[in-house]
C-alpha cells in the first residue's frame, strides 16, 4: 500500500479534505486544513487517488477534538474535528466553488456563513435507522447500524427517552424502516415509519409506551398508506418573534429551529417590504416562509405535494389569522401549469436536495421580477442558477446557513433578480 506524506488544502463537500501528491489530487476522509499527515493510497482513478490518514504528524491549526465518542465511527457527522469558525468558512467557499464551477458564476460575493446559535445540541429532530428491532445511526459509508446512548448535536430532550423508544421498538410487530424523534410541547413525539401497515398490536405498544414515559407524548405510526396518531403526535416550532408553527411530527420541519429562524429572517430581508405583494412559495411544507411573509403583508400561495404539510399549514394560517396565506396539494410541475405569467412579484423555492430541474422552465416562465431560491445542496442550486441565467436571471446576494454544524451540509439562500 503506498504511503504519501502530504499538507491538507481544505475541505470539500463531502466527508473528504483534499491535498495533493504532486499533481495529483489526492481526498482523504477526516483531515483538517493544515494538518501534515502520513497517508496510505486505498484506491487509484484517473486524475485522482483516494487515502486513508494513517497518522496526523503536524495538527492543522483548525483541528480540535470531537464531541462525541461515536465519531467518526458513527457517519452522521463528518467534521467535528474541525472548529466551528473553520467549518463555516469552508462551508462559504464551497459554495462559492460550486457556483464558479457548475453555475459558472464568477462574479458573485457569497457572504460568510451565518452561525447556527449552537454549535452542539442544535438539532430538535433526530431520525434513527431500523435494523431489525434495533435503532441507532448508520456507519460511516455503511448501512451498518451504529447504537449510540447519547448524540452531542441532538437536544437533550430527544436523549432521555431513547432507552424506553428502543424497547417499544423491540415490542411492535410492524416491520420498522426509521423512527423520528423530535422536541414537543412538554417533551418529544415520534413517527415510525414500516414496510407494513400497522396494526391494534402496534397501536397498543404505542399506548404502553405513552402510559409508561410521560415525555413521549404522541406518536404517528405509517406504513403502506395507513396512518394512525396515537396520543398527541404535535410539535412547534418557533419561526420569529410571535410566530411558531404547530405542526405534527411527521410533517417535514428544519431540524435547528435557531438556525431556521436565521433563515426565515434571511428569505424576509432579501424580499424586501412585501406588503401587498403576490408571492407563490413553492416546496412550502407547512408554511416555513409562507407564514411569515403573510405576517408582513404578503399574499402567499403555498404548494407542497404532501397533504399532512398543506393541512398544517392552512390550519396555522386560520389560527393566527393570516388569511392572505392559502397552501394547495399538488406537485410544483402540476402546480405551475395553472399559474399565468405575470401573475406573481416573486417566488420563493426550498426544494429537496435534488434541486428544482423539472420545474426550472416553468419558474422561469412566469416572469416574477424576483426569485429567492433555499438550498441544502449546492451542486444543484448552482445548476438551477446556471439555467435561470440562460432565462434572463441574474444571481444577486448570496448567503450561506450554518443548519447542520459538524457536517458538511450548508443551506444557502440565493437571490436572482430579472434583468
Amino acid at each position: 500500500m503506498r504511503a504519501l506524506a502530504l499538507t491538507v488544502e481544505r475541505l470539500t463537500f463531502g466527508p473528504d479534505a483534499l491535498a495533493h501528491a504532486g499533481r495529483q489530487v489526492v481526498f482523504l476522509p477526516y483531515a483538517a486544513p493544515g494538518d501534515q499527515v502520513t497517508a496510505a493510497v486505498v484506491e487509484e482513478h484517473p486524475g485522482y487517488l483516494r487515502a486513508r490518514v494513517e497518522s496526523v504528524d503536524v495538527p492543522g491549526p483548525d483541528r480540535v477534538l470531537p464531541g462525541c465518542a461515536a465519531f467518526p465511527i458513527c457517519g452522521g457527522c463528518q467534521w467535528q474535528h474541525v472548529a466551528p469558525a473553520a467549518q463555516r468558512d469552508a462551508k462559504a467557499a464551497i459554495v462559492a466553488e460550486q457556483l464558479a464551477r457548475i453555475g459558472r458564476v464568477r462574479d458573485v460575493i457569497v457572504a460568510p456563513t451565518l452561525p447556527s446559535p449552537a454549535d452542539w445540541r442544535s438539532r430538535t429532530r433526530i431520525t434513527l435507522a431500523a435494523d431489525g428491532r434495533r435503532l441507532g445511526f448508520h456507519r460511516a459509508r455503511s448501512h451498518t447500524l451504529v447504537e449510540i446512548d447519547d448524540c452531542p448535536i441532538a437536544d437533550a430532550a430527544l436523549i432521555h427517552p431513547l432507552p424506553a423508544v428502543r424497547h417499544w421498538a423491540t415490542t411492535v410487530r410492524m416491520a420498522l424502516e426509521r423512527v423520528t424523534l423530535a422536541v414537543a410541547p412538554g417533551g418529544v413525539a415520534l413517527a415510525a415509519t414500516a414496510a407494513g401497515a400497522p396494526g391494534a398490536a402496534d397501536v397498543a405498544a404505542t399506548e404502553q409506551l405513552l402510559a409508561g414515559t410521560p415525555e413521549v407524548r404522541g406518536a404517528v405510526l405509517l406504513g403502506r398508506g395507513t396512518r394512525v396518531a396515537v396520543g398527541d403526535p404535535g410539535v412547534r416550532v418557533p419561526l420569529e418573534s410571535g410566530l411558531d408553527l404547530e405542526v405534527p411530527v411527521d410533517a417535514f420541519t428544519q431540524v435547528n429551529p435557531g438556525a431556521n429562524a436565521l433563515l426565515v429572517a434571511t428569505v424576509a430581508r432579501l424580499l424586501g417590504d412585501v406588503a401587498g405583494r403576490r408571492i407563490l412559495d413553492l416546496y412550502c411544507g407547512a408554511g416555513n416562509f409562507a407564514l411569515p411573509l403573510a405576517r408582513r403583508g404578503a399574499v402567499v400561495l403555498g404548494i407542497e405535494r404532501a397533504p399532512e404539510a398543506v393541512a398544517a399549514g392552512a390550519a396555522n394560517a386560520a389560527r393566527l389569522g393570516l388569511g392572505t396565506a392559502t397552501f394547495r396539494a399538488a406537485t410544483v410541475a402540476r402546480a405551475l401549469a395553472d399559474v399565468a405569467a405575470g401573475s406573481v412579484d416573486a417566488v420563493v423555492l426550498d426544494p429537496p436536495r435534488a434541486g428544482a430541474a423539472d420545474v426550472v422552465n416553468q419558474i422561469a416562465a412566469l416572469g416574477a421580477p424576483r426569485i429567492v431560491y433555499v438550498s441544502c445542496d449546492p451542486a444543484t442550486l448552482a445548476r438551477d442558477v446556471r439555467s435561470l441565467g440562460a432565462r434572463g436571471y441574474r444571481l444577486g446576494t448570496v448567503q450561506p446557513i450554518d443548519l447542520f454544524p459538524q457536517t458538511y451540509h450548508v443551506e444557502t439562500v440565493a437571490e436572482l433578480r430579472l434583468t
